[in-house]
């Protein structure tokens, strides 16, 4: 083993590099957004990420945020903009308010994801609507 303090010209060998996933690793999906059978946004930007620390569940360590984009209904974007100007207590009760929603996340292979959750407040709440990343709070 040789320490800092050598005086070898021989550089240390390269850390092997994993091809697999990192487990945290998250990509934007695209995909829509219902509520109650009917279509309330055409286009859903959708983030998934797996948080690998001990001691949380199975739920807790699925971590989703959402963006949404045009073309969004009136209902759902005065809850949006509303949920979005609240921050803390107040957030959180603006988002027990608003009824769940139903996310189709579309996959390149035909295949599509389904999940039905409640909306979180977002953290930054300036910008425009398809900026702001709001968390989703899937249902058990």
């Amino acid at each position: 083993m040789r320490n800092a303090a050598s005086t070898s010209r021989t550089p240390f060998a390269p850390a092997p590099v994993d091809g697999s996933p990192v487990l945290g690793a998250e990509r934007w999906r695209v995909g829509r957004a219902y509520r109650g059978g009917r279509l309330v946004c055409g286009c859903v930007h959708v983030a998934i990420r797996f948080d690998d620390r001990l001691g949380l569940t199975r739920r807790e360590r699925r971590t989703v945020r959402v963006r949404f984009c045009e073309p969004v209904a009136d209902e759902l974007r005065a809850e949006l903009s509303e949920l979005a100007r609240r921050r803390g207590g107040a957030g959180e009760r603006a988002a027990e308010r608003i009824d769940p929603i139903e996310v189709v996340i579309d996959d390149p292979a035909g295949k599509y994801e389904r999940m039905t959750g409640r909306l979180r407040p977002a953290h930054i709440r300036h910008g425009r609507l398809r900026e702001i990343e709001f968390g989703l709070r899937e249902r058990a």
